[in-house]
C-alpha cells in the first residue's frame, strides 16, 4: 500500500500552491492504472475529462467529467482509466476553515454540483493563466466549488449516519439487522435504508461487506494464513463466495491481490 502525501500519482501539468491551498490538474493516459494507494491529507478530486472506474473499500464508481469527489485522509483506492484516459484536479486545502469543510472531507463521497461544468472551466482557465489577478481568481473560483460541496454534502448525509456508521466500523464482522440499526438511528428501517443508499452510494450490506474485505486485503497482505482461513475468518461463508466479492471490490482474485502485492513495482509520481 503506498501512502502519498501531497503527491499524484502521474505528471501534473499545472500545480498551483496558494498559501495552504494546492491545486493541480494531472492527466492519465488511456488504459493504464493506479494500484491501491491513500493519501495523508484529505483532498477533493474533480474530474476534468475522460473518465475512470475508481475501486475503493466498499464500492466501485464510474467518474466522468463533472463529478468531485471527495477523498479523506486515509481513503484507499485504485483506479482505472478507460480508452481515452482521464485528467484530473486535485484541491489540497490544508487546514479546513470551518466545520462545514471538516464535514465535508471526513467522508468519501461522489457529488455532482449544479455548477460543477462552470467551476471546472474557471479552474481550469485560472490554472492556465499567467497574469497578476490568477491566483486570486483561482482562489476564489475553488472557494465558490468547495462551498457548494459542502451545502450538498449536508442535504445527502443525514444527521443520524455517523452513528450507524460507527456501529458498521466497531465491528465489521458483527452482523447487525437492518432493524437494529434503524433503532440506533432512530428512523424506519425502509427511510434508513434509502437514505444510506443515497448518502454511500451503496446499500448497507454492501458497505459492511465492503468494511470485511478491507479486513481480508490487510489479512492477505501482512499474513501468511491461507485464502480459506482467511474468508472463514472475516465472515465469509466458503471461499468461493470470498473470492467472488474479493474480486468484484478490487478488481483482482485474493491470490492475484497477494501476488501482486508482492510483486508490483512502485509506478513514478510527481510531487
Amino acid at each position: 500500500m503506498r501512502h502519498l502525501q501531497r503527491a499524484n500519482y502521474g505528471q501534473p501539468e499545472q500545480l498551483r500552491q496558494l498559501g495552504g491551498l494546492q491545486v493541480s490538474a494531472t492527466p492519465y493516459a488511456g488504459d493504464s492504472a493506479l494500484p491501491w494507494h491513500e493519501h495523508d491529507e484529505a483532498y477533493l478530486c474533480l474530474v476534468a475529462a475522460g473518465g475512470y472506474t475508481q475501486q475503493s473499500s466498499n464500492d466501485e464508481l464510474e467518474c466522468q467529467p463533472g463529478l468531485l469527489l471527495t477523498h479523506p485522509q486515509g481513503h484507499r483506492h485504485a483506479n482505472r482509466f478507460g480508452p481515452s484516459g482521464a485528467r484530473c484536479i486535485s484541491i489540497f486545502l490544508g487546514e479546513p476553515a470551518s466545520n462545514g469543510v471538516t464535514r465535508l472531507l471526513g467522508d468519501h463521497r461522489p457529488l455532482r454540483l449544479p455548477d460543477a461544468d462552470r467551476l471546472l472551466a474557471r479552474i481550469e482557465r485560472e490554472l492556465r493563466a499567467t497574469d497578476d489577478a490568477a491566483a486570486l481568481a483561482l482562489h476564489s473560483a475553488v472557494l465558490e466549488l468547495v462551498a457548494l460541496a459542502c451545502r450538498a454534502g449536508d442535504e445527502r448525509r443525514p444527521a443520524w449516519l455517523q452513528r450507524v456508521l460507527e456501529r458498521l466500523h466497531d465491528d465489521p464482522l458483527a452482523a447487525p439487522s437492518l432493524h437494529e440499526l434503524a433503532a440506533l438511528a432512530g428512523v424506519h428501517p425502509a427511510h434508513l435504508a434509502r437514505s444510506f443508499q443515497r448518502a454511500k452510494g451503496v446499500s448497507v450490506g454492501e458497505y459492511q461487506r465492503g468494511l470485511r474485505i478491507v479486513l481480508a486485503r490487510e489479512a492477505l497482505i501482512d499474513s501468511h494464513r491461507s485464502i480459506a482461513e482467511i474468508a472463514a475468518s472475516t465472515g465469509f461463508s466458503d471461499q468461493s463466495h470470498f473470492a467472488r466479492v474479493f474480486r468484484r471490490t478490487t478488481g483482482l482474485t485474493p491470490r492475484e491481490f497477494r501476488q501482486n502485492c508482492k510483486s508490483r513495482p512502485v509506478p513514478s509520481m510527481a510531487s
